[in-house]
């Protein structure tokens, strides 16, 4: 439950609040009352307040003297003012130091109740994060200090075959690791931990963590009390190893259940979503081939997420996937090429969506991704871009897009979308680059043009604006060079009376008889035919 603190120096403006309206509705424990800033800043010094609502004017010490005093003593008090005058100084002053609302009074009880279920709402919001923020933290300091890290080791490097089975090479680690099992008698049942999605946004070096946490979480859901561990694996999967005797026949049902557990704590307590593969139990030289077993299960299952699968009845067989039909990825191409980036990605939701619908196969899912990866290289190379420009490393490398086509979906929107960006940017940044060089070219038809001097002025290399600007215009350097001077001399012949000559070399044409000739072969007329034309014309 929640306190309430109510500041007022009106004494049945105070009362109003704190007696004249029903709270009984909202999560509110106590409601404090106080006529005075100091009086409020002493029931604070006293107890924790979640919500303060105050006056802003009030003789001596005011509204915003208290909240500068809030910020200082109590950051997580939300604080709602009211005024009996519309001032504007004092809303701004209010809300740049953070207070939730502002009214003016008279203010109507539904209203004011409303306003604070909001505010309560954004409390229970804070609680709630700093709480997962505090778990996140001490997993932290876990995963630091208390990793078992040769224990964790011992078990990679003998899943790898980096270890001798030998007996005697296994009891002298398994007595140094104080692991309670004998290599001739000792049996395991794994259990094989697949992250599917996380639901909050994490850095690697925090995911770390979570999974670090996911496995203390593992050890005490899962094994409970009996001896065991659960592990990283090089294929970043998480494995959970109950130690056995050479009779000890654990209770199978028990152990599903407590499967289910674990997996509905990760998405309710780890903010992510987990699936369990129970496996059979084993001798030490048949583990690496029971893990193959259950990860075969894991790669084969992407139509249930958040399940426990016992790999005793499925019999290492796929639990469904069957071949669907792909799409068309060229025509996706020429979308993707020209801007349409939402039609694609509706027609991405609609393939994913039929692969949810028909059970699609592990095998269609990577198909999708290596036929969506090769348009997004050859849309990039068709732009000039470098596909690490427009992706990052982790996104053409996420293997885990293909565990279900819902991730499938998300990795392929999320794609298609950076590439578009990128795209756009290319294609912005090159028409930008063009039109300098245009302007360049106007600025400077009098003199000798080359590709060298225009390329200098947008600090390019000169092949790359010659190929870019053919692209963009669909001519060369030179086509547009004389289409620019044929044009400026056609203006000049129709609106002045200089000299034909004299326009010809103020164009940068040397010889006369080139430019008549250039200027007839593209305007069909010689330059006097074209004068006489226009002329009187106007």
């Amino acid at each position: 439950m929640l306190t309430m603190l109510v500041v007022d120096d009106e004494l049945y403006a105070l009362k109003g609040i704190t007696r004249g309206i029903d709270w009984s509705d909202l999560p509110i424990g106590a409601i404090l009352e106080a006529e005075s800033v100091a009086e409020a800043r002493r029931h604070i010094e006293r107890q924790a307040v979640d919500l303060l609502i105050s006056d802003i004017e009030m003789p001596e010490a005011n509204g915003l003297e208290l909240l500068r005093y809030i910020r200082e003593a109590s950051p997580q008090t939300l604080t709602v003012f009211l005024t009996g005058h519309a001032r504007f100084e004092y809303a701004q002053e209010a809300l740049h130091m953070g207070c939730f609302d502002y009214v003016l009074k008279p203010i109507d009880h539904d209203v004011l109740k409303g306003i604070v279920a909001r505010a309560i709402e954004e409390v229970l919001r804070r609680r709630e994060q700093a709480d997962f923020e505090k778990k996140l933290e001490d997993y932290r300091r876990q995963w630091v200090s208390q990793l078992p890290i040769l224990v964790d080791r011992f078990w990679r490097e003998l899943l790898e075959g980096r270890i001798g089975l030998s007996a005697e090479r296994l009891d002298r680690e398994f007595a140094q690791l104080d692991i309670p099992l004998t290599a001739e008698k000792g049996r395991l049942l794994p259990v094989l931990l697949s992250v599917e999605q996380w639901d909050v946004e994490l850095d690697s070096r925090d995911e770390s963590i979570m999974e670090y946490a996911l496995r203390k979480a593992a050890a005490e859901t899962i094994l409970g009390e009996r001896p065991g561990t659960v592990v990283q694996d090089p294929g970043e999967y998480s494995l959970g190893l109950l130690y056995l005797g050479e009779s000890d026949a654990p209770d199978r049902q028990a152990l599903l259940e407590r499967c289910r557990q674990f997996v509905q704590a990760c998405h309710a307590y780890f903010h992510c979503r987990v699936s369990c593969y129970l496996g059979d139990s084993v001798r030490l030289g048949e583990l690496p081939a029971a893990v193959e077993r259950l990860l075969r299960l894991e790669r084969s299952n992407v139509t249930v997420s958040q399940t426990v699968i016992d790999a005793a009845v499925e019999g290492g067989e796929s639990p469904g996937g069957q071949p669907v039909a792909l799409p068309s990825f060229l025509e996706w191409g020429i979308l993707l090429d020209n801007g349409r980036q939402d039609e694609l990605v509706r027609a991405i939701e609609a393939a994913t969506d039929q692969f949810a619908r028909e059970a699609a196969g592990r095998e269609t899912l990577e198909l999708f991704r290596y036929g969506l990866l090769h348009l997004l290289y050859q849309a990039a190379f068709r732009a000039g871009v470098s596909v690490y420009e427009a992706l990052d490393p982790p996104d053409l490398a996420d293997t885990q897009a293909v565990r279900s086509p819902q991730a499938l979906k998300a990795w392929a929107v999320r794609s298609v979308r950076k590439c578009a960006e990128a795209l756009q940017d290319k294609t912005r940044d090159s028409s930008a680059i063009v039109a300098k060089v245009q302007s360049f070219i106007q600025d400077n038809l009098q003199k000798e043009l080359n590709r060298d001097d225009i390329a200098r002025s947008v600090f390019r290399n000169p092949a790359y604006v010659s190929r870019l600007f053919r692209k963009e215009t669909g001519l060369s350097l030179t086509d547009y060079i004389a289409q620019s001077r044929i044009e400026r001399a056609k203006r000049l012949l129709a609106e002045t009376n200089d000299k034909i000559s004299h326009i010809a070399e103020d164009l940068g044409y040397v010889h006369f008889s080139y430019f008549a000739k250039l200027f007839k072969k593209m305007t069909g007329l010689t330059p006097q035919e074209y004068r006489k034309k226009h002329q009187i014309m106007r």
